[in-house]
């Protein structure tokens, strides 16, 4: 979100040296005691339950211990390119292939034989669908899904062909220079448009192979397109890539990360020429619609690739361009590794050397349980006055033990009874707790109305709208963001 909580102190930052466990030295430490400050390993910390609530406790002096962070984008993003060739080749992503080319296939035939005023129609739905999954895997993979998934067509104009016209309008800005060069020194110069592939066919003279300042534009051009297509896929205004300025600072973010997906999408370039050849001649066999959807699953694999390849790099260093909130990026140090003390069964006993903090511990977690039921059974009842006075008693817990949902009922009925800064507390923490939860979006735009309408802060408020754009651009909440946010080139928060 816009308003970003600050980040926890176990956040070790980028240049940081290794923390080894204060025990074992050879051992990397995953978890710092609340307690007594010691780092610990999977030997030292353990697993412990207090009747329903598991928690990492210090080996040492049985204190709360928490998680040692880092940003995600200490895995480089070169390395993190080495297995991405597989995603199209995963289960998720052959069965998206397989319904993506047979689509694609049936509307490229029926394109073929419709009459003349029925064609651009359908060459409109067919470049639809193809940006709308596009950029739709590119925001999957920069929220880390590692399932590769068609996005819901719900609405034909804002799920379909408005996806169409933003990726062909990507393409148009970082290639007008070129083209207009060869239209204005090179006027004998002829081209069509290829609707399976990402460019047009020339009738290219030689004059124009020969041009140094043809190929300077258009090498400037090819370096400029997973600018444009980010800006795009993110939900940047379509004239975004036009700024310079907006340009520049996605670059500094994104530093030289860019350059290696620039890379990456050279070679995949190459690879998708060489896969027209192979699809020109699957269509020559010409074996009804089996042809052409081999033909068309050939040459999806290296866009498919190429937006594995952008939201990586979203993935990675997103949030220094504003695309999400700086925790989002934040991975305990030892991934999924856990204590090697695992967690003792319920109803069974903890170490008695703790036994009166322990006590303690579960009185506190029994009375908190007692609570959390009490405000669900509150929230579903409806009764507006208890679930205030139990979110009150229950104001210290962390936000994430309460349900999403929960609070949103609660920023709902504080708005409604003008308790206003208590409505942008826990909006906020409705989207926070659960980002990809389907009520943090309506979270979202909850918060900016009570910023904007009844708080008369209209420029966070702005910055809420513009964040719902990014984050969930494929929603009804964007589409509610969007007819309320100015025109802009600048990035968002």
């Amino acid at each position: 979100m816009p308003a970003a909580a600050p980040l926890p102190d176990s956040v070790l930052g980028p240049q940081s040296s290794p923390v080894r466990c204060q025990r074992h030295p050879g051992d990397l430490a995953g978890w710092r005691c609340q307690g007594c400050g010691a780092a610990l390993c999977p030997r030292c910390a353990e697993e412990r339950r207090v009747q329903t609530v598991e928690l990492v406790a210090c080996g040492h002096c049985g204190g709360t211990a928490q998680p040692l962070l880092i940003h995600r984008g200490v895995v480089s993003l070169a390395r993190r390119l080495r297995g991405a060739w597989r995603h199209p080749f995963t289960a998720s992503g052959l069965q998206l292939l397989t319904a993506l080319s047979l689509f694609l296939a049936a509307v490229s035939w029926m394109t073929r034989t419709a009459f003349l005023l029925a064609r651009p129609p359908l060459v409109m739905l067919y470049g639809g669908v193809f940006w709308a999954t596009f950029f739709g895997l590119v925001r999957g993979s920069a929220r880390g899904d590692t399932s590769l998934e068609a996005p819901d067509f719900n609405d034909i104009f804002q799920d379909a062909l408005l996806p169409g016209l933003r990726g062909l309008a990507a393409f148009a800005i970082v290639a007008s220079p070129a083209l207009g060069y060869v239209l204005l020194a090179h006027q004998d110069t002829g081209a069509r448009m290829d609707m399976f592939g990402w460019f047009l066919l020339w009738n290219i003279p030689p004059a124009l192979l020969e041009d140094p300042v043809f190929w300077l534009l258009a090498l400037a051009g090819a370096l400029w397109l997973p600018m444009a297509l980010l800006m795009t896929a993110a939900g940047q205004p379509p004239w975004a890539p036009l700024d310079p300025r907006l340009g520049w600072r996605m670059l500094q973010g994104l530093g030289r990360d860019y350059w290696v997906a620039t890379g990456a999408l050279a070679v995949l370039a190459v690879l998708h020429a060489g896969a027209h050849v192979v699809a020109l001649g699957l269509r020559a066999l010409d074996l009804t619609i089996i042809s052409q959807v081999l033909a068309e699953a050939v040459t999806l694999v290296a866009p498919l690739l190429a937006a594995h390849v952008l939201g990586l790099l979203l993935y990675v260093r997103g949030d220094a361009v504003g695309y999400g909130v700086a925790r989002d990026y934040l991975e305990p140090v030892l991934g999924t590794t856990r204590p090697r003390q695992g967690v003792a069964p319920l109803g069974g006993t903890l170490p008695t050397a703790h036994a009166p903090e322990v006590s303690t511990a579960a009185t506190r977690a029994q009375e908190t349980s007692s609570q959390l039921a009490d405000l669900s059974a509150a929230v579903e009842a409806r009764d507006v006055p208890r679930v205030m006075e139990l979110y009150a008693l229950l104001g210290n817990l962390p936000a994430l033990r309460i349900p999403p949902a929960h609070h949103l009922f609660v920023g709902q009925a504080a708005a409604t009874e003008g308790n206003f800064p208590l409505a942008v507390q826990a909006l906020e923490r409705a989207a926070d707790v659960a980002p990809d939860d389907p009520t943090a979006p309506r979270a979202l735009v909850m918060l900016a109305r009570v910023l904007g309408e009844r708080m008369n802060d209209a420029a966070r408020a702005e910055e809420v709208y513009r964040y719902v754009l990014h984050r969930y651009p494929d929603t009804n909440a964007a589409r509610f963001a969007s007819e309320r946010v100015r025109p802009t080139t600048g990035t968002s928060g």
